[in-house]
């Protein structure tokens, strides 16, 4: 029986793109229990080593679903697990500065996870194995046409590339994680915007023993900048393989330079290569070699009318910073569990357009500091008074911060609209990645968000719980309750609550509501603040009054 072969008519949700960020979509999607069916033009999971930089945040997400441990173990075996990030004139002569020299410096008091380098092709078929392990249904070599939408659905049309077999499917809501190219998106009419094409780059994968220059250096990214390239290495620890990303032959004040597809044969790839390790005694061989646009794009909306967008769909930016892949799986992780809450009757469907509102200024933000990066970092000489400012990698990683419908301020939002904060400063303002504590030995405080709301309160708010419970059992949403297993002078400083105050932290662990001290009202005080999360009457969500509860 072919995969075309089943009848599969009406779908919940259906995503265009099973690539790195369609992938995520799936599993975050499949893990809240929700019907999804993927579709992908290529026969299968990534075949090169794309979006290796996997930040805290993404780290943290890939924890959620289970996948963390066997990520790490991926990355010890090909990359050092604390890798700097420098700029050599070429390997073979040093390094001229330093930009990180600790991939995973300071990271403690923030997380319990650690950056690492994993290649896409090995995260893919991780993610891949872990949806299907969820349930969801994943369909290659196949594209999707969309026929038509209305207030209920999106017609689609799936094709097999191979057969010109055709079947037809109603989705409730369509996800496009159809890459930097979208169809989805250009059938939308959403404009892309921004920095625009920066250079059209190359990425050189090549063997060859280099283990000399390497020594006993823990490198992660190599920036590369001389008289004849400008870009970056990534290697393997074996010192026998890795790419080289060419950006600009050179000065790329130089008229052409930016343009590094014009005769790039292998032999002119060989030379870069060897140039940038600085030794000509190096045997290189080149293994392929791929041409592609380095841009700083996002787009002027993320959806229209039942359908969405994530990944490089929604935002194209350059690799400086590792910022890509990352966003678009932070994209799709916002986007999942409402999703979730919409289909399951359990929010309004007014939930889901504070996907655009929160992950849109982000999208802005993550391009800015991506774009400022690639100007600092390979080219310097184009910078001028329209290049952002620079926030450091904590800022950019873990934060951003949200305002929309589904977080309800309190009135300690940034007075400058800023939407990054530095984690040390974010003091749980609704709006916020919750913080991180070790709740017990092995178990973070973010360990205890994921599958529903949840109510984290001082060691003096028990009434909270009582509150937590009976909200959740008139709604049928799942709240549970904590106490936060840290001192109150802590506990005040990463959540701005006080031992008798509470704080309710959303499905992707952000959170959305707070309150400082106890209440006399605590179900009304939270029946209100769900109310509003989820774009529902409170007459709806508040708990039904008994004398045992008055």
């Amino acid at each position: 029986m072919t995969q075309f072969a089943r009848d599969r008519e009406n779908v919940p949700v259906l995503v265009v793109g099973g690539s790195l960020v369609g992938l995520a979509t799936s599993v975050f999607l499949a893990s809240y229990g929700v019907e999804v069916l993927t579709v992908d033009r290529h026969p299968g999971t990534a075949i090169h080593p794309r979006a290796g930089h996997l930040h805290l945040r993404t780290l943290e997400l890939m924890r959620s679903v289970g996948l963390e441990d066997s990520l790490q173990e991926l990355s010890a075996a090909k990359y050092f697990p604390n890798g700097s990030i420098n700029e050599v004139y070429s390997l073979a002569e040093g390094e001229i500065a330093t930009y990180i020299p600790d991939l995973n410096g300071g990271v403690e008091e923030f997380s319990p996870s650690r950056r690492l380098f994993v290649a896409q092709d090995a995260i893919e078929p991780l993610l891949r194995s872990k949806a299907i392990e969820y349930g969801a249904d994943l369909v290659y070599g196949s594209e999707v046409v969309i026929e038509g939408r209305d207030d209920s659905g999106v017609l689609a049309v799936i094709r097999e590339l191979a057969t010109d077999k055709e079947r037809r499917v109603r989705a409730q809501y369509v996800v496009g994680a159809d890459g930097s190219r979208s169809t989805i998106r250009s059938s939308l009419g959403i404009e892309m915007v921004g920095h625009g094409e920066l250079s059209r780059s190359a990425t050189i994968y090549f063997r060859a023993d280099f283990r000399h220059l390497l020594g006993d250096q823990q490198l992660g990214v190599v920036y590369v900048v001389n008289d004849d390239l400008r870009g970056f290495f990534r290697f393997e620890k074996s010192g026998l393989a890795g790419f080289l990303v060419v950006s600009s032959l050179g000065d790329p004040m130089v008229s052409g330079n930016l343009d590094t597809w014009e005769a790039l044969t292998p032999e002119r790839a060989r030379e870069l290569v060897v140039g940038a390790l600085g030794d000509e005694s190096i045997d290189v061989e080149i293994d392929e070699v791929a041409l592609w646009l380095a841009s700083a794009c996002v787009a002027t909306g993320y959806g229209r009318e039942r359908i969405l967008l994530v990944g490089d769909a929604a935002h194209v930016v350059p690799p400086t910073g590792g910022f890509g892949g990352n966003t678009g799986i932070h994209d799709a992780h916002n986007l999942a569990w409402k999703l979730a809450m919409v289909v399951k009757g359990q929010a309004g469907g007014e939930l889901l357009g504070t996907y655009e509102d929160e992950r849109l200024p982000v999208g802005r933000f993550t391009i800015d500091q991506a774009y400022a990066r690639f100007r600092h970092r390979i080219t310097p000489e184009m910078i001028d008074r329209s290049v952002p400012d620079l926030v450091d990698d904590f800022t950019a990683e873990i934060g951003y911060c949200y305002s929309s419908a589904a977080v309800v301020a309190d009135g300690h939002q940034s007075p400058d609209g800023a939407i990054g904060v530095h984690p040390r400063d974010a003091a749980g303002r609704p709006g916020s990645r919750a913080a991180h504590f070790w709740q017990d030995a092995d178990v973070s405080s973010l360990d205890l968000f994921g599958q529903g709301f949840v109510v984290l309160a001082g060691k003096e708010g028990a009434t909270w719980s009582d509150a937590a419970a009976r909200v959740s059992r008139r709604t049928g949403i799942a709240i549970t309750f904590h106490t936060a297993n840290c001192s109150a002078e802590d506990f005040e400083r990463l959540y701005g609550v006080g031992e008798r105050g509470a704080s309710l932290v959303r499905p992707d662990g952000f959170v959305c509501w707070r309150r400082v001290d106890g209440v006399a009202d605590p179900d009304e005080a939270l029946s209100s603040a769900i109310a509003g999360v989820l774009a529902r009457s409170v007459e709806d969500v508040a708990p039904r009054r008994t004398s045992a509860t008055v």
